[in-house]
């Protein structure tokens, strides 16, 4: 159980409510016991003195009886709170580590870098937060009582059976072992079915989430049968690695109940020759009959908490997979933060793959001034993304330099760099809220003035003004309720609104009709003064404004200019304006 033991240092935090439930457990398990062990008096009083008549006829023996009934019935209520108060506590700290594993794995999953997560399904990482975590907390809520309750009644209740009859006491002694070989042979195989369904899970996840978030595409194509019979047989898989557990821990119960029975019925016929032989009286018999059954029981229940924590220690292995993984983007130990900027970049020979195999920068070099606006330029693949992706260190590159004020993103802290910068990346996702909270969210503290004057800005205001509840509007999962330009105006709100010192364009314009294209652009010429601006855009019509156009091909630059100057010469960048005039006044080169 070492992914579960490693797991301990998110249930230490709770040590007072954990020795409280650990308490109440042991108390629940020794009443447990006693409270079986105290039908002994009950049956004396019934097999023995009520036998007499002439005892009965005094009374006394019924009287006895009562007290024995009484003290009988007040074992087992005590029994019954202290267990119910430890299966709430037990559950009270099963919810809390659930909080706090949950948070820390989404948390620690937050802080690694794009490389990680490139390689990586978002249905897998779900279903690792949802599946994994809330199988761990309902295996151990539901089974840490019986993990201590089980053993030490168990015990005492053995202690109980040698005081009656030791020679009956072995037959337990004898099956115990036989119980334990048998659930340890299947518990490896349940561990690795039950890796094996949440496996299956993730994938289940994968499915669902592709099938909603990609649920215009479907319908456009048409796809719902091809989507709905993957779903199917992925839900199969997940059937089938379900029902081998299955199998594994119904076995388990079998042979367990079959080798607790032999000992009982063993027991029985046993005990009539013990009566016989006068060793044991028969209110003795039926009392050990009982210890016997409850022993039984809690056997049994400790041969299921075995392999349910089979199937949490697969979950826990996956889950410290999460935990173990590391960032290759990390502040050095003598990372300082940024207190002030002025906007300017280089790249200094850099060489960068996402791979480590096939290159996508080749000894670049580039310097843009602060205040200037570059745009990048050239066709699908030549690293225009990745050029806007090394600026805030996204990820980390595998040679040279990239310096913001002469200084590498290397030796300051990620956080200070950022709140420099703002983005707006090509493909825009919105947050499920409001169009107000999606605009405040880089600058949650923003007035109301002050989100509205962003807006503005991006030629947003207008429409936003127009829906229903202004800027208070849902705007529905990954802004589903508004336009693709809508969203983009939002996001280009959003990044204006923090007053960034450096300001990335990804596409930001590629949604946009030509109206509010225009009008953008035409904001963005008075918000870009003083301010570093990189802008990526395959739409070159939209960067001819640019203080200089940078034209990248191949990981290399190729080509450096104005619009002027570049179309000035037979080179690429003039290749790509014309393509891209032809293809938005529909002419057919």
């Amino acid at each position: 159980m070492k992914g579960l033991w490693a797991l301990r240092s998110f249930a230490s935090k709770y040590r007072k409510g954990l020795i409280v439930a650990l308490l109440l457990m042991a108390a629940a398990g020794l009443l447990n016991a006693q409270a079986v062990y105290q039908t002994l008096p009950v049956f004396r009083g019934l097999f023995e003195k009520l036998a007499s008549a002439d005892a009965a006829a005094s009374g006394a023996p019924m009287a006895e009886l009562l007290r024995a009934t009484l003290v009988l019935f007040c074992y087992l209520v005590a029994a019954a709170l202290t267990g119910g108060a430890a299966m709430y506590m037990c559950e009270w700290l099963g919810q809390k580590v659930l909080l706090d594993l949950r948070a820390a794995v989404f948390g620690h999953l937050q802080m690694l870098s794009m490389r990680f997560f490139d390689k990586q399904r978002s249905g897998e990482l779900i279903s690792r937060i949802n599946n994994d975590t809330t199988l761990l907390q309902s295996t151990l809520t539901g089974n840490l009582s019986a993990l201590v309750v089980a053993p030490l009644s168990a015990l005492v209740m053995t202690v109980r059976m040698i005081q009656i009859s030791w020679r009956l006491t072995l037959l337990m002694a004898v099956i115990g072992p036989v119980v334990y070989l048998v659930t340890r042979s299947l518990g490896a195989r349940v561990r690795r079915y039950s890796r094996l369904t949440q496996e299956r899970m993730a994938d289940l996840t994968t499915n669902v989430e592709e099938g909603f978030g990609l649920i215009r595409a479907i319908k456009i194509f048409g796809m719902e049968p091809t989507i709905v019979e993957r779903f199917g047989d992925t839900a199969e898989g997940v059937r089938r690695a379900e029902l081998r557990g299955a199998r594994m821990r119904a076995a388990n119960r079998i042979v367990a109940g079959i080798l607790v029975s032999l000992a009982l019925c063993g027991g029985l016929l046993l005990g009539a020759n013990e009566i016989l032989s006068g060793r044991i009286l028969p209110a003795g018999l039926v009392t050990l009959v009982l210890l016997m059954q409850s022993v039984g029981h809690e056997i049994s229940r400790l041969t299921r908490l075995n392999l349910n924590l089979q199937r949490a220690e697969a979950a826990a292995l996956r889950t410290l997979e999460l935990l173990d993984q590391t960032s290759d983007v990390r502040d050095a130990p003598d990372a300082v933060p940024i207190t002030a900027a002025q906007g300017a970049i280089r790249f200094d020979n850099v060489d960068f793959s996402y791979d480590s195999q096939q290159p996508v920068l080749k000894g670049f070099n580039l310097d843009i001034a602060a205040g200037e606006t570059v745009a990048l330029v050239g066709p699908s693949g030549a690293g225009k993304t990745t050029v806007a992706n090394l600026v805030p260190r996204l990820y980390d590159v595998q040679g040279g330099q990239v310096m913001i004020d002469n200084i590498d993103v290397r030796n300051v802290t990620q956080n200070s760099l950022r709140s420099f910068m703002g983005f707006v990346p090509q493909e825009t996702l919105l947050f499920a809220g409001s169009v107000r909270e999606n605009i405040a969210f880089a600058r949650p503290e923003a007035s109301q003035e002050q989100i509205i004057a962003a807006a503005q800005a991006a030629n947003a205001h207008g429409f936003i003004t127009q829906l229903p509840d202004g800027y208070d509007t849902p705007v529905g999962e990954r802004g589903v309720q508004l336009s693709g330009g809508q969203r983009q105006r939002i996001a280009i709100a959003r990044a204006l609104l923090r007053d960034p010192r450096i300001l990335i364009l990804d596409e930001a314009t590629s949604s946009l009709d030509r109206e509010s294209e225009a009008a953008i652009h035409k904001a963005l010429d008075s918000l870009l003064e003083h301010r570093t601006a990189l802008i990526i855009a395959h739409r070159l019509s939209t960067v001819r404004n640019a203080d200089r156009i940078v034209v990248l091909d191949d990981g290399r630059i190729v080509q450096q200019g104005t619009h002027e100057q570049l179309m000035a010469q037979d080179g690429l960048y003039r290749r790509l304006y014309e393509s891209s005039a032809a293809q938005q006044t529909g002419i057919i080169q």
